[in-house]
């Protein structure tokens, strides 16, 4: 039983990010971005207005700060974002940038209605309070078990 929960988990868990990455360039396509940009977006959005940290992000995001380099630099030239000057500098939103993180913000709205209109609230709030509970248990297997300090990374995306 644990051995065919283990593979359903990992299988549905890769069918819904594969789904998830799809949308995202999808949608980002009208905006000639990809799903790494769309990520940074959301999370510039939601540390407005005082902004976030190009390493925060890459901490927040999973992903690795040359990664995040470029993809900052990117919404950078195309207006989406700015930077202060100096050390550790906080990265925000442009106007031109808050409305395309609005327009993701309607689309993600419009999914997530779609994905859940059948599926009673209080099934949903146990389904994130469960699926919680199991990223702070992986999290912490993480160091239970022993997986060597390069093998944690973060990197992948």
């Amino acid at each position: 039983m644990e051995d065919s929960r283990f593979e359903l988990f990992m299988g549905l868990l890769g069918s819904a990010s594969k789904s998830i990455q799809r949308l995202k360039a999808a949608r980002m396509g009208d905006f000639d971005l990809s799903a790494a940009h769309t990520d940074c977006l959301w999370c510039l959005a939601d540390a407005a207005p005082e902004g976030i940290s190009q390493t925060h992000l890459a901490e927040r995001l999973g992903m690795d700060r040359a990664q995040i380099s470029r993809v900052l630099r990117d919404l950078a030239q195309h207006g989406y974002v700015a930077a202060e000057s100096g050390y550790r500098r906080p990265y925000r939103l442009t106007e031109a940038g808050a409305r395309v993180a609005a327009q993701i913000a309607q689309v993600v709205r419009e999914v997530n209605r779609y994905v859940s209109e059948n599926i009673p609230a209080a099934d949903i709030r146990c389904f994130y309070r469960t699926f919680g509970v199991i990223a702070e248990r992986l999290a912490d297997a993480v160091s239970l078990y022993g997986v060597p300090r390069a093998a944690q990374g973060g990197d992948a995306q």
